[in-house]
């Protein structure tokens, strides 16, 4: 009697709806009469055989529906096939690995110039995190709502994610000295970014392999903690930059 709502998951509806059906990020294969109006969004929705349709049918996903159907309302869909990118794992994992590699290379010809700094920055850098965080967090957080105005512009986004990878280099280092916290004096700095952005990018891409096509709630998982992951490098890599300016306070090193 009433609508029927599918959020990350799959439905097989065999029967006749009085309400609508929406699905979210999910699957829904309807063979039947639906009352009201289908809504999609992002998902992947399947009308079979001789389905009556009422109301409208809104897609902002993957729709197909057979010859026999019918559809009393307005039709929309704008095939945006994010299931489909979702279950072609490939293609992130090989995205992860080549800014995983640019990164590297970056970060080794970065640290090549200014040794010095980016020693600086390493040492003590456990003390002190809340307030890096919160520095590099508003930081972090006011560029990216300035790059949301400016999306459309080219130059934004990719100066946005050379940020990124900027403060990625510093989070890595500082995933290096924990690694090697007990043996810091004896290891350059160059072994602690080197290991600690191998360790980063293990935990960014071996999770994406283990997961299966299709497993949509795994996927949304493996991003949430994926966008934690990091932003959470991003605040402290950013506020460890201010805090030390970039190096230059070689007093504390000292």
């Amino acid at each position: 009697m009433g609508n029927i709502t599918i959020v990350i998951g799959d439905a097989d509806i065999k029967t006749s709806i009085n309400g609508s059906v929406i699905v979210i990020f999910g699957k829904a294969a309807i063979n039947g009469m639906v009352g009201g109006d289908i809504v999609s969004v992002f998902g992947d929705v399947y009308i079979k055989d001789k389905s009556l349709v009422q109301g409208n049918v809104v897609s902002l996903g993957k729709l197909r529906y057979d010859n026999d159907v019918i559809i009393n309302g307005t039709k929309v869909n704008i095939d945006v096939d994010i299931i489909s990118l979702f279950k072609s794992n490939g293609i992130i994992i090989n995205g992860l690995i080549v800014l995983s590699v640019i990164t590297l290379i970056a970060g080794l010809i970065l640290i090549s110039i200014f040794p010095g700094r980016y020693r600086v920055m390493s040492y003590k850098m456990s003390k002190g995190i809340p307030r890096r965080m919160a520095m590099g967090g508003l930081v972090v957080v006011g560029f990216t709502i300035v790059v949301i105005f400016l999306l459309f512009s080219i130059i934004a986004p990719i100066f946005y994610l050379l940020f990124l990878m900027f403060a990625d280099i510093v989070g890595s280092i500082f995933v290096g000295t924990l690694i090697f916290k007990e043996n810091y004096e004896r290891t350059t700095i160059y072994i602690q970014f080197l290991v600690g952005q191998l360790l980063v990018s293990i935990l960014k891409i071996v999770p994406l392999i283990l997961i299966p096509n299709g497993s949509y709630t795994a996927m949304l998982i493996y991003g949430i903690c994926l966008i934690l992951l990091q932003y959470s490098m991003a605040f402290l890599g950013i506020g460890t930059i201010i805090d030390t300016g970039f190096g230059k306070k070689t007093s504390s090193y000292k």
